[in-house]
């Protein structure tokens, strides 16, 4: 050992920079793929973090105090909050804030940190009826800030009864009240979902003593539950009984948003799969040069006695010392890069976004670094060791016959040597990783092209909203604060619009299906048809089918053709339960259900438990229902201008109650909030230029004497540039031809399993003229690479060249 010592003291003292850049490339690589694999991993805990601090199962909605509410067996905890009714808000903003979704929060001061987290700036002072906190959806759409004054008119007590039943809410005639933001807030309520986003202000103890006995003021509960989502459905009825007006189902609504944000989280795990496939083939590389580097001297300590286990014994433990030291400055450089990697939601959700050392993963992800190096370092430590201690140097390739065809077709002599230099290893000292070059080629392009593809197909699917549900018409929402005759004449204008073609009546609740609770859509078509996206099967047409989303399906372990168990809850309270067969496999409105692939669809009349017989009257009975439970009325219009301007119209004659299609929230994360394929792409690239610079610095490097030989036999200078340049085309088009139909077809197969994921239509996109691009900027990039060594090659005196080393 104490020889093995001396040696590695003196090589550390000749070699150590090289060392260290090794060292430093191996830090990189390894804190690029641990960031993105923690950033994932933080990203997929974020939320789930934030429900178990945050969030409740159910929300309950009243006219006034319910304390019965807490005393049910069903609930573990009910956080009473007053609800003070305003008009328009207005404030010095970049936009109108929404009136319709916006609302005045009141929470029990020792209440309101588990219902909200602080994003920024400080909670309000109780003693000041003035401070509120904003919802991040008021600073993110609206432009709030900390500092904004919002002023909001409330009605007065004696409008109480006006504003309840009136048909149109009246003037507010209240105190207008100033409220100055001092903090931006993240409630459950807040997050997208597929829902409208709501815009909330969390008031103060003072500002209820000031304003409540002069306001109008409403009552609502958080609710958490024993056994969660399982006891919401008797929770309702018995919440409804005790003069509950309604219950949200905010387990489903969590759900949708974890589903949200999850496709980040899968985007930083495959960042991190392609950054380790980076990370391999360069490192590879890297330490085989470096250990065919250092061998130079191997024969000479081979003859003086060193034993091929030695050596080998010597570069492992060369190879330890670097990968330890790189393990650790990757944990640095992963722990540094941790709070740029929270973003969107999951920024909002986690309860850190500043620096995050993740010990388990961190360590882990070292040790398997430096196992990783351990691995990649072993077959060229062998490998040198063993050629010159038996004295092997050399190695004889079978010619290529691609080269032997070039020659019989008397090829310009630059482009034989090119595509030789290329496509053959060579022998001893002049040896080449061409294999390895090849395959970075191919590899790079491969990617390159399936990045491309997944890329096209995104952008597809969020510019066509039938892809993702979304109908390409109009939604309007039953106004419930609005009088029955009211939402009769919305529907009765719509149903004169000469342009719109199909009108349908939908209604949503939750149901459950073989014990699991999911959120439904019932439709009736008035006109038309009922139009929804199937991937497929067909649309429920009995009263006893029903289409179900993919994510559902799944979750159930169920498929077309199976019968479950549907318990629908009734408005006298219980459910009825009854059997469905399952009939196709839909993608619903992502504003009408829980989210992407999630949900079931029953036609009106089952899951109103035929209570509208068939005849005359029937659809004004639907129609009936449909108000009744507050549901929508969804229209689409003829194609063309007429068409769109019908839906205009419509627009502006109803526009506190439309809804326009929005792309989902997990596609805008995946797409937006983080562009994972642009980020593909920069890697791809970034992968490919480096395995063709290090191919061609060694190549030229190691060829040397070759090239020596040929100018000293009469090659110019441009025919040594131009046998650089043959050979760089060489690799890029081998990459071209096996890369990009290979790239294609992985692009388009990840893209159908993460469309499936998602729940939505699968319709890849390949657009030729951007393959056409992508194999010809490869061409352009290659010789543009080449130009360095070529001039290097052209340039180098013979003499020197076959100098002896």
């Amino acid at each position: 050992m104490s020889v093995l010592s001396f040696l590695l003291r003196t090589s550390a003292r000749h070699r150590w920079r090289s060392w260290l850049l090794l060292g430093l490339l191996i830090a990189l690589v390894s804190g690029l793929i641990l960031a993105a694999a923690t950033a994932g991993r933080r990203t997929s805990s974020a939320f789930p973090q934030y429900e178990a601090a945050h969030g409740y199962d159910g929300f309950l909605y009243g006219t006034s105090p319910i304390p019965k509410i807490a005393t049910l067996p069903d609930v573990t905890s009910a956080q009473l909050v007053q609800l003070p009714e305003g008009g328009t808000p207005t404030c010095s903003c970049s936009r109108p804030i929404n009136s319709n979704d916006f609302s005045l929060f009141e929470a029990a001061p020792q209440n309101l940190s588990n219902m909200v987290k602080l994003v920024s700036g400080s909670m309000p002072d109780q003693s000041d009826p003035n401070q509120v906190l904003a919802s991040f959806t008021l600073q993110r759409d609206d432009g709030v800030h900390i500092g904004t004054v919002i002023r909001v008119p409330l009605f007065a007590a004696s409008q109480r009864n006006a504003v309840l039943n009136s048909a149109s809410a009246p003037t507010p005639s209240g105190p207008t009240v100033d409220l100055r933001v001092v903090g931006i807030e993240a409630a459950e309520l807040d997050f997208p979902t597929a829902s409208a986003p709501s815009y909330d202000l969390f008031t103060t103890e003072a500002f209820a003593k000031s304003f409540n006995a002069k306001s109008v003021v409403l009552s609502a509960y958080f609710v958490r539950l024993r056994h969660g989502a399982a006891d919401l459905p008797r929770f309702q009825s018995q919440a409804k009984a005790l003069g509950g007006l309604s219950v949200s189902d905010l387990d489903t609504s969590a759900s949708a948003i974890e589903g949200s944000i999850q496709p980040l989280a899968v985007g930083w795990w495959i960042l991190a799969g392609l950054a380790a496939l980076v990370g391999i083939i360069v490192m590879a590389q890297a330490l085989a040069r470096q250990a065919t580097t250092e061998a130079d001297s191997y024969a000479t300590l081979s003859a003086l006695g060193v034993s091929r286990r030695q050596l080998v014994v010597l570069t492992m433990t060369r190879t330890s010392f670097i990968g330890v030291g790189g393990a650790i400055g990757g944990m640095v450089l992963a722990f540094l890069l941790s709070p740029l990697t929270l973003v969107g939601e999951a920024k909002l959700a986690a309860p850190s976004t500043g620096f995050d050392f993740d010990t388990s993963a961190l360590l882990l992800g070292a040790l398997a670094a430096i196992v990783l190096i351990l691995a990649l370092g072993l077959w060229p430590a062998i490998r040198t060791a063993r050629m010159h201690d038996t004295g092997e140097s050399t190695r004889v390739d079978r010619p290529s016959r691609i080269v032997a065809l070039l020659s019989a077709v008397d090829a310009p002599v630059s482009a034989i040597i090119g595509v030789r230099h290329a496509l053959e290893r060579g022998r001893g000292d002049n040896a080449v990783p061409v294999g390895s070059a090849m395959l970075g080629s191919i590899l790079a392009v491969t990617a390159l092209c399936a990045t491309v593809v997944f890329g096209a197909s995104l952008t597809h699917l969020t510019s066509t909203p039938t892809l993702y549900g979304q109908l390409s018409g109009l939604s309007f929402s039953v106004n419930g604060s609005l009088s029955s005759t009211w939402n009769e004449q919305m529907l009765t204008g719509i149903e004169r619009t000469r342009a719109v073609s199909d009108i349908f009546a939908a209604i949503s609740g939750d149901v459950s299906i073989n014990g699991k609770n999911v959120d439904a859509i019932a439709g009736q078509s008035l006109r038309g048809q009922l139009v929804v996206t199937m991937i497929n099967g067909r649309l429920p047409s009995a009263g006893n089918e029903v289409t179900l989303g993919a994510t559902t399906m799944r979750q159930l372990g169920a498929h077309v053709g199976s019968v479950v168990r549907v318990a629908v809850p009734q408005p006298q309270g219980g459910s009825h339960i009854s059997s469905f067969r399952i009939v196709g496999t839909g993608v619903f409105p992502p504003n009408g259900v829980g989210g992407l692939g999630t949900g079931a669809l029953f036609t009106l009349d089952s899951f109103l438990g035929g209570r509208c017989a068939p005849g005359p009257k029937q659809n004004e009975c639907f129609v009936q229902s449909v108000i009744a439970a507050q549901g929508a009325f969804v229209v689409r219009a003829t194609p063309g201008a007429e068409g769109r301007a019908a839906l205009t119209g419509l627009s502006r004659a109803y526009p506190s109650e439309v809804t326009h299609p929005v792309p989902p929230t997990n596609l805008v994360n995946f797409g937006e909030a983080v562009d994972f394929p642009l980020i593909f792409g920069l890697v791809v690239i970034l992968f490919g230029t480096a395995t063709l610079i290090h191919f061609l610095v060694v190549s030229v490097v190691r060829r040397r004497r070759e090239v020596g030989l040929l100018k000293a036999l009469g090659f110019i200078r441009r025919q040594a540039a131009f046998a650089v340049s043959w050979q760089t085309m060489t690799v890029a088009v081998v990459g071209i031809i096996i890369g990009v139909p290979v790239g294609i077809a992985i692009g388009r197969e990840v893209w159908r399993a993460f469309a499936n994921n998602l729940g939505v239509l699968s319709v890849p996109v390949v657009t030729v003229w951007v393959m056409v691009a992508v194999a010809s900027g490869t061409v352009i990039v290659a010789n543009v690479l080449a130009i360095g060594p070529a001039l290097v090659a052209s340039r180098s005196n013979p003499a020197s060249l076959l100098k002896a080393e």
